[in-house]
């Protein structure tokens, strides 16, 4: 037989252009550009929709919701698979984002939208999920590698082109046909591949797929709680609610230490262990930053005047710094990892700060070096993070490692959002948008995050150390 590696080794971009291989290829890409783009149109599209519906209290919840969803979503898609086959479940999902972002295209108010973006999340993440799980079940092992390579570069091309449609119809005062342009797609997408991928049938072993329903609940529960914390911003009730969110979240974590299939590794808040420091990390990072992509466009369209375009692309910057230093630093040797870490965890606080200085009475220009920091910190970071986490995880828990990272970005992406919108909304928001209290949400809803970007710090130190010989153990979780 010939051994794998060689066997891979031998297959170029050729071998994917025969056996049906691209057109399979391209509708699973399909699925992840919608997901990947969708952040981009919304952020771009989102102070034109509150200038014309109102509801800027609950800007944050666009995001929360739709990162909510994906969650949900992600955690279900192996079981939607197998119980009804990867078409009709790529096809469901495909259906059900563009029932999102048709409600948010014809939303007559906030309420509306929000469902949307919920809708958006959980049929965007189940087409992430589902695409990545038709990667390895439609395409033989040795073509995985570039298969794998080339859906990335979507989310470059996603970063480009989704401020710009949705920077074209909000410049022209249709922000809705924003969203009717991706609901568009969607059903396109659930018509191809009806035609492109072969019938499957339900996987015989569908029963053992697994949905942490409890688990998920009390995630949804502690974020809608902090969400509507900041609703209504009142000393009493708002530390309630926050202090309920943190409960459930801290039920999560335990019971999730004790569950049968887990959904993180063992010990995943332990600084003195490379999972947890790893963990920690993408959590404390993700939350501190997301108030860019909430509030950047809006801020920036109130304080400095800026079109959607512009200020669209100004938040895109980040993704696009992400993707270039990532390749950056492709090449470097495991010796260069520790400090590639630290350098790319102070880039990402810089950026925290600078915003904070520089939104309330700077200028565009000087918005672009935070961004393009902020995304290059976690380009330069990310990969090595993951390598380090699979190498700190037990025995039987590596693959559980690198997936729980995604995951937890997300939640702190979900969970940062719904903070970033109490700070916001206690900055003045609460009671509508003016230039006035753009300077103090400028300021606020970036420095309140600074004290989790240093945690992110001092996580990734202690992600650098030199391991220890003591390991994190099943029966310590």
């Amino acid at each position: 037989m010939t051994p794998p590696d060689r066997e891979a080794a031998g297959v170029g971009w050729k071998d994917l252009l025969g056996g049906g291989h691209l057109p399979r290829f391209l509708v699973l890409c399909f699925g992840v550009w919608l997901h990947a783009a969708d952040s981009t149109l919304v952020a771009t599209v989102m102070p034109s929709a509150v200038g014309d519906i109102g509801g800027v209290a609950y800007v944050s919840w666009a995001i929360s919701l739709y990162m909510l969803g994906s969650i949900v979503a992600s955690a279900a898609s192996a079981l939607l698979a197998a119980t009804f086959g990867l078409r009709v479940a790529m096809a469901g999902s495909a259906l059900l984002y563009g029932v999102g972002c048709a409600a948010s295209a014809l939303a007559p108010d906030m309420a509306t939208m929000l469902l949307g973006r919920l809708l958006q999340g959980l049929g965007g993440g189940g087409m992430l999920a589902l695409s990545y799980i038709g990667v390895s079940q439609l395409f033989p092992a040795s073509l995985l590698p570039r298969l794998m390579a080339a859906m990335s570069s979507v989310w470059g091309v996603s970063a480009f082109c989704g401020p710009l449609i949705g920077g074209f119809f909000a410049s022209l005062g249709l922000w809705r046909f924003g969203f009717w342009a991706f609901a568009a797609q969607s059903l396109l997408l659930a018509l191809v591949v009806f035609w492109v991928l072969e019938a499957d049938r339900p996987a015989a072993d569908a029963e053992k797929a697994f949905v942490p329903y409890r688990r998920l609940a009390l995630l949804t529960g502690a974020i809608l709680a902090i969400s509507f914390a900041g609703a209504e911003v009142s000393l009493t009730g708002s530390s309630l609610l926050c202090l309920a969110g943190l409960l459930m979240l801290a039920v999560l974590v335990w019971r999730d230490g004790h569950a049968a299939v887990p959904l993180f590794p063992s010990r995943p808040l332990d600084l003195s262990h490379w999972v947890g420091a790893g963990t920690v990390m993408t959590f404390a990072f993700a939350a501190a930053t997301i108030s860019f992509t909430t509030y950047g466009p809006l801020l920036m369209q109130l304080l400095y005047g800026a079109d959607p375009l512009t200020a669209g692309y100004i938040v895109t910057l980040e993704s696009i710094a992400w993707t270039v230093a990532a390749i950056a630093v492709a090449g470097a040797r495991p010796a260069a990892e520790r400090t590639i870490i630290r350098l790319g965890s102070v880039g990402i606080t810089l950026g925290v700060v600078g915003f904070a200085v520089t939104m309330p009475d700077g200028s565009l220009l000087l918005l672009l070096p935070w961004a393009a920091l902020q995304g290059a910190g976690f380009g330069l970071a990310w990969a090595f993070i993951v390598r380090r986490v699979v190498a700190g995880a037990p025995p039987g828990e590596q693959e559980r490692a690198s997936s729980a990272l995604p995951t937890t970005q997300h939640i702190g992406y979900a969970l940062g959002a719904a903070l970033a919108g109490i700070v916001a909304n206690a900055g003045g928001f609460a009671d509508g948008i003016s230039p006035g209290d753009a300077e103090a949400v400028g300021f606020w809803v970036f420095a309140a995050f600074i004290p989790l970007a240093l945690l992110g710090n001092l996580a990734a130190w202690r992600l650098t150390r030199e391991p220890t010989r003591r390991r994190p153990s099943l029966e310590a979780a």
